[in-house]
């Protein structure tokens, strides 16, 4: 059980605050791949504490047949022994995608991890992404057919499992579902990797930014309790989006536009084509792109676990 935090709301949040920039500073300059390894971990998170027990069941039962079962069994007698061992192995495959992503893994799929949608201000007019049979609307259509046939081979059903746990975070990651357009970027700023801010001493890719909003930790129990904390801020009748956009797509097109009006301000935000040529950041910007983060993280861990609800039937 979480221990309650004695800190008064706002400056529980100044002192999150703090340290999120604080962790920013000090961030890689090297290409994003996703929400970092523990904002996808606090959304398989959420969503395991929403599942009802049989799911969560199936699932477990689906997970021992993935090729990397034994790595996190193993890892979690040295790293969480103090939890569940299920809900641990859950988690922990959230991020396996990302993991095998410069490797020669059959199931490498680089490409499904996002999607292009061009962003051109002013107007940002709606455009469709570039034509591709390898994007994240596709990689989640081939997570729900392989999940739904329990014909296919039990191991490319649980890889296909540990991706759809990962592409749902993905895919709430407003950075993952657009591409600015402008005269500095006219092929595109690739999901804000080449558009440079400083939100602190040094600068870092806006996806970078982005990435690490939802904490650093590495401590699973602080994970877990970062997803309780996420749930009882945003519980299921907060949030009308779960009734209005009941499709990939559709969450993808409300990444889009959260991208242009959080992550671009409408074209406003300044940014500089490397490190050394980045702007700081808007007062206050760090702040607002949090609260974004987390509400899509409580959406991404509802979604995701009423998908896992109908493809596990």
């Amino acid at each position: 059980m979480r221990v309650p935090c004695r800190l008064k709301p706002g400056l529980r949040t100044s002192v999150r605050l703090l340290l999120l920039i604080a962790g920013l500073v000090f961030l890689p300059v090297g290409r994003a791949l996703a929400w970092n390894a523990p904002g996808h971990i606090i959304i398989a998170a959420e969503a395991w504490r929403e599942l009802p027990a049989k799911f969560q069941k199936r699932a477990s039962e689906l997970l021992k047949h993935h090729p990397d079962y034994a790595k996190w069994e193993k890892a979690f007698a040295t790293e969480a022994p103090d939890m569940d061992a299920d809900a641990f192995i859950f988690m922990r495959a959230s991020t396996w995608p990302d993991e095998i992503r410069e490797t020669k893994s059959e199931y490498n799929h680089p490409h499904w991890h996002f999607i292009n949608y061009p962003l051109k201000p002013k107007s940002f007019p709606k455009e469709p992404a570039p034509s591709s049979t390898e994007d994240v609307l596709f990689g989640i259509e081939q997570c729900e057919k392989t999940l739904a046939d329990t014909r296919a081979p039990a191991e490319l059903r649980a890889v296909y499992l540990s991706y759809l746990i990962h592409l749902v975070g993905d895919i709430h990651q407003p950075l993952h579902c657009c591409s600015l357009v402008d005269k500095t970027y006219p092929k595109g700023d690739k999901g804000g990797n080449d558009f440079y801010v400083k939100p602190g001493e040094r600068g870092i890719s806006l996806h970078s930014l982005w990435d690490g909003l939802l904490g650093r930790s590495v401590r699973p129990r602080s994970q877990w309790n970062e997803a309780i904390q996420i749930e009882a801020e945003h519980p299921r009748k907060s949030l009308p989006e779960l009734n209005r956009a009941r499709t990939p797509k559709d969450w993808s097109l409300e990444s889009r536009e959260l991208a242009i009006e959080k992550a671009y301000l409408r074209g406003k935000l300044k940014g500089g084509t490397d490190w050394e040529t980045a702007p700081s950041l808007p007062a206050d910007y760090t702040k607002s792109a949090k609260a974004v983060a987390e509400r899509q993280a409580a959406l991404a861990g509802y979604r995701l676990a009423d998908a896992i609800e109908k493809y596990l039937r």
